[in-house]
């Protein structure tokens, strides 16, 4: 049977239309919409009416890409904006008024848990401690695991546009500020900095999102073929090499980089901040990206 498995970002919107069958599943189908929901609101508890109706004209153009497919499911998944914002009912009452869409709210444990079985099917850790970063607009998620055990997890609610809404986003973006966003990150992640403190963190697993870019943007400007494979290694000096473009050129020349995403562009930078700190902070010696995240942890959960 065919489903479709919607990730209402912070950001992005992101659809997937599977088919399954027995224990394994087909995409047919992979886009994403970018209606910044959360953008001016997410860290003041709301939705606004600009993000909403972008929002609502997102789920018109899902609907409408999604419709071919014959869906037997269409599971919509409601994240870090939608859980902390005070009129996600309106939103949610208007999809399913308009679209028959029935969205559900999940907590950031819950998320957690389905970017981990989500990346569980992208990559094989083994026997290596892995830490599992999934980079959202509200919230990031850090998963810290061990073969096919979850050894502890947590979401923060600490992503890029709740950086942004507290400092001004430029491109470049000046050092003062990139050290600002640092001291912020030291303080909202110290429990991340306590628990790991227990742990030797062999590999950083990056879900989805802007590591689908920091990857397509390594192996374009290697002069490489992107890989169909759905988890890669990234280089970690060639990791900190994009993340130093992205953080001292204007927005225009990152726009212009090789295998960029324009939509996911002004952001990036932001991103990088955030995967870096971690990577260089707890002195993580590996980098592997994983195209999986939340709506293959979903999926998984159907199998």
């Amino acid at each position: 049977m065919n489903i479709a498995v919607v990730d209402l970002g912070t950001n992005t919107f992101n659809c997937s239309v599977v088919s399954l069958a027995c224990n394994s599943f087909t995409s047919i189908l992979e886009f994403h919409e970018y209606p910044q929901l959360g953008r001016k609101g997410v860290a003041y508890g709301y939705i606004s009416d600009d993000a909403m109706a972008r929002g609502l004209e997102s789920l018109r153009v899902i609907k409408e890409k999604i419709q071919p497919y014959n869906c037997e499911k269409v599971i919509l998944i409601g994240t870090s904006s939608l859980r902390n914002a005070n009129n996600a009912t309106i939103f949610c009452d208007e999809a399913k008024k308009r679209f028959g869409f029935e969205i559900s709210i999940i907590s950031g444990e819950q998320e957690a848990e389905y970017i981990f079985l989500g990346n569980n099917l992208a990559y094989n850790w083994k026997d290596k401690t892995a830490l599992i970063l999934d980079i959202g607009g509200g919230s990031n998620e850090c998963i810290i695991c061990k073969h096919d055990t979850v050894l502890w997890k947590h979401s923060f609610e600490c992503g890029m546009q709740r950086i942004v809404s507290q400092y001004p986003l430029t491109h470049p973006l000046p050092n003062e500020i990139q050290q600002e966003i640092h001291n912020y990150l030291d303080e909202k992640l110290q429990l991340l900095t306590e628990t790991i403190a227990n742990y030797s963190i062999d590999v950083l697993i990056g879900s989805a999102g802007a590591f689908d870019v920091f990857r397509s943007i390594y192996f374009a400007q290697a002069g490489l073929a992107n890989p169909s494979s759905v988890a890669e290694e990234i280089p970690l000096q060639s990791f900190h090499e994009i993340i130093d473009f992205l953080l001292t050129h204007k927005l225009d020349e990152i726009e212009s980089m090789k295998g960029m995403s324009i939509p996911r562009a002004p952001l990036l930078p932001i991103a990088g901040i955030i995967a870096s700190h971690i990577i260089t902070k707890y002195s993580i010696p590996q980098l592997v990206q994983s195209s999986y995240s939340l709506k293959e942890g979903v999926i998984h959960t159907l199998l």
